[in-house]
């Protein structure tokens, strides 16, 4: 290498990169209906994993876990904000704020079993 010249740093850490991307090459094939393949992938869905992924943490027996909707983190906040500002808040918006927030948590609980949504009991 001439002198003054830098080496190129991106082709060790592509290299890197790639020994981790693809080290699964083994594919394992199982028969399903119809039925079980879609609760399989809404239940992968509902952890924020794709099939492969999540059939693979359940067979080394990893823990899945499945992601609320955004709605319960929105009546969460709602709900600590109001828990920090209700002594210097007039009763009227304190009674509304309630009631918004009542509102977000039935929206989030509606959400879980909606078709798209977080959670499904016909799976577990």
């Amino acid at each position: 290498m001439p002198k003054g010249a830098v080496a190129p740093v991106t082709p060790i850490i592509q290299r890197k990169e790639r020994k981790y991307m693809r080290q699964r090459s083994t594919a394992i094939n199982i028969r399903v209906t119809d039925g079980e393949k879609r609760k399989m992938e809404s239940a992968a869905k509902k952890c924020g994993l794709s099939l492969s992924a999540y059939l693979r943490k359940l067979g080394l027996g990893k823990e899945v876990q499945a992601t609320l909707p955004q709605e319960f983190y929105e009546a969460y906040r709602g709900l600590t904000s109001l828990r920090d500002n209700w002594k210097s808040l007039p009763e009227t918006t304190v009674s509304a704020s309630f009631d918004e927030v009542v509102s977000k948590f039935l929206k989030a609980y509606h959400a879980i079993d909606e078709p798209g949504g977080a959670s499904d009991s016909s799976w577990q």
